[in-house]
């Protein structure tokens, strides 16, 4: 077990002395016994509030002990005295065999959402000696931060609550206070629901779900959260792929090319990226960036190679050369128009699609609402041609005649044939719009390759008529030109080789990405948790049938591998249950929980706290098997704390044939102090 509760103490210092109780517990059973209204809740309530767990019952920070600790209290000569001061201390000890002694003020000076945690057996033992701490509880931080009791509890219970997701946040710790209802049942509204009277406002999402799958330390929350986190991995990894290519095809289109053969997503192929290349416009054909190179390093190379004549020797060549360009541009001028041309029709026909794809989905719509309507009715109307589908007035009135009208498709065949033309025109618009794409690259490299050629034809034009003894500057320009494009060209080249290098990097974290999702078991439950959940419904069935479940066969009874609830035939139960048998499955439930951890491992902590478990008045029978069940913690080295106003005498019988503790008040449980 992980925690024992060894000692409680109360102390209120009142007008006319000091009032205090000491409350001994042992391992096994422990039945506390008190008369209603003597301060029996006192004590349940007391230790809560120790251990900073009041949150557990209310959102709100209200002190949940009664006056006796807060205002006044009365004594068994039915006097009322003012409370002055009070606090509460508990003495728990871990799995380790680690005492602390945690005191919390009710009525002070000192700010109650102080703690105060002494290292050892303060209560049991002297205590001058012990090293002691402050922690603070309720406000933020308190689960997270070092100086945080319940972050400080977590640790001393050796446990390592998982972080959940919330409803108005991404992630935050699972809280104590949705844990403890899980073994701790208080009066008010720890009997009203099972598993457990567990906390929402903390706005935790499935919040019973995550509760109950960290004290029976089941894998399947685990691996749901290995599975979305792996997801959201590879969803990032991809998000980051096609941010480097869009970047790269931006700026790839600016140079007038464009990217082929590389994946919009990533792609664990090592083969994928190699495939991969530019393409750059050479008029209306897509040339690849390297044969581009080579060509201009050629020329590059043959301009370098002789030296730049003068005009005069360069006149016939620069008229030859001047001729070629006028015929290149007037070439491409009209394959700019004809794309052009192209290209405002194609527009007009996608516009055509587009509200063709509108009036789909209007008349998609709208039969759907017809179905709809005839589903809600229960009547299915067979449309004819010769009556009108929503008023059925009679169709005399038209332009044709009714003779020559056919048969009218159901509106089921007509919804279907709406969906099948709608798909068909989108598929038909998704090709218009990758050619269009096309065409505009197209247009884009013949505007930028006719702005070069009219910069030559200025060039040569003015060298036509500068003096000829100087040097050509037209072959100057060309062989500068030539070098500038090389280098335009291998920049161009390396850009694209180092964004093809990150998305390689990529492409090695998709991989192993993938590998880890394989390796997570398909299966929603392990072997384990299927183990866990089996055991558990044996435990329940056992229980319930020994506390007298009697609404149907408790073998009939489950554990929902959904919700961790109790059902029948996949249902979970509900009313159908009268109100003591579903107090008997609230006991069943709980202490199955208990035996589970002794039979597996778990982060159940070995205790189990009842007050009142007898509600709804279940039978003494009932009442004697519950007890005589619990009993059996002493042998696992558990804990089970009972709290009852029973009839004493009647408690008496049934605790005398038990190995139990008893710890009986006869009066009030706060006494003057000596």
């Amino acid at each position: 077990m992980t925690l024992l509760f060894r000692r409680l103490r109360l102390r209120a210092v009142a007008t006319d002395g000091v009032y205090g109780a000491d409350v001994p517990f042992g391992r096994g059973l422990t039945v506390l016994w008190a008369d209603n209204t003597k301060g029996k809740s006192t004590c349940m309530q007391g230790m809560l509030y120790a251990l900073g767990l009041e949150r557990m019952l209310s959102p709100r920070r209200e002190i949940p002990l009664p006056h006796a600790m807060t205002s006044y209290l009365d004594t068994d000569d039915d006097k009322r005295v003012d409370v002055l001061e009070s606090n509460v201390s508990l003495e728990i000890e871990n799995g380790r065999g680690q005492v602390i002694t945690v005191t919390r003020a009710v009525k002070a000076s000192t700010d109650t959402r102080l703690i105060t945690v002494d290292f050892g057996p303060a209560l049991s033992e002297d205590a001058t000696s012990l090293k002691r701490q402050n922690f603070f509880v309720l406000d933020p931080g308190a689960a997270q931060r070092e100086d945080g009791f319940h972050h400080f509890l977590e640790g001393f219970l050796g446990w390592q609550l998982p972080n959940v997701r919330r409803y108005d946040a991404p992630e935050t710790k699972l809280y104590l206070e949705t844990v403890f209802p899980l073994f701790w049942v208080e009066q008010k509204f720890g009997w009203s629901a099972i598993p457990a009277a567990i906390p929402t406002y903390m706005r935790i999402r499935e919040v019973h779900k995550r509760a109950v799958e960290f004290v029976m330390d089941l894998d399947v929350y685990k691996l749901e959260m290995l599975r979305e986190r792996l997801a959201e991995r590879i969803g990032s990894n991809a998000k980051q792929w096609s941010a480097i290519r869009e970047e790269l095809e931006r700026f790839v289109s600016r140079g007038g090319g464009r990217i082929a053969a590389l994946s919009e997503s990533p792609l664990a192929d090592p083969d994928a990226l190699a495939r991969a290349h530019i393409q750059l416009a050479d008029g209306t054909e897509w040339t690849g960036l390297s044969a581009m190179v080579s060509r201009y390093r050629g020329t590059a190379a043959t301009l370098a190679s002789v030296p730049v004549p003068d005009v005069e020797d360069q006149s016939d060549e620069v008229a030859e050369k001047l001729q070629e360009l006028t015929q290149r541009v007037d070439t491409l001028n009209v394959q700019r128009v004809k794309l052009h041309n192209l290209q405002q029709l194609k527009l007009a026909d996608m516009q055509s699609l587009e509200r063709r794809i509108d009036t789909l989905d209007d008349d998609l719509s709208k039969n759907l609402d017809v179905q709809k309507l005839q589903r809600y009715s229960g009547i299915t109307a067979t449309l004819t041609p010769d009556r009108c589908p929503t008023c059925e007035q009679a169709l005399v009135d038209t332009l044709l005649s009714q003779d020559a009208l056919s048969a009218v498709m159901p509106v089921s065949d007509n919804i279907e044939y709406i969906r099948s033309q709608k798909r068909m025109f989108e598929d038909i618009l998704a090709r218009e719009e990758a050619e269009e794409t096309e065409r505009s690259d197209q247009l884009s490299a013949i505007s930028r390759e006719l702005f070069d050629h009219y910069a030559q034809i200025r060039l040569l034009r003015s060298e036509l008529v500068a003096p000829g003894s100087n040097p050509s500057a037209a072959v100057i320009e060309e062989r500068i030109r030539a070098e500038a494009k090389v280098r335009d060209l291998e920049g161009l080249q390396a850009v694209f080789d180092d964004a093809i290098e990150r998305l390689r990097n990529l492409q090695d974290v998709y991989r192993k990405l993938l590998e880890e999702r394989e390796q997570i078991p398909g299966d929603k439950l392990s072997s384990s948790d299927r183990d866990k959940l089996r055991l558990l419904t044996e435990l329940l069935q056992s229980q319930a049938r020994e506390f007298g479940f009697s609404t149907f066969s408790p073998s009939e009874l489950s554990i929902s591998e959904d919700s961790y609830r109790p059902e029948k035939e996949g249902f979970e139960i509900g009313f159908e249950t009268s109100a003591s048998d579903a107090i008997r499955l609230k006991w069943a439930y709980q202490l199955s929980l208990l035996e589970l951890a002794n039979a597996k491992h778990t982060n159940h902590p070995g205790l189990l706290v009842f007050d009142e478990p007898r509600q709804q008045s279940s039978s003494k029978v009932s009442f004697e098997n519950l007890l005589k069940r619990a009993s059996g913690a002493g042998r696992r080295n558990q804990q089970v704390i009972f709290s009852t106003s029973e009839d004493l005498e009647a408690l008496k019988q049934i605790t005398g044939k038990l190995v139990c503790s008893e710890v009986i008040f006869p009066g009030y449980i706060l006494q003057k102090l000596q």
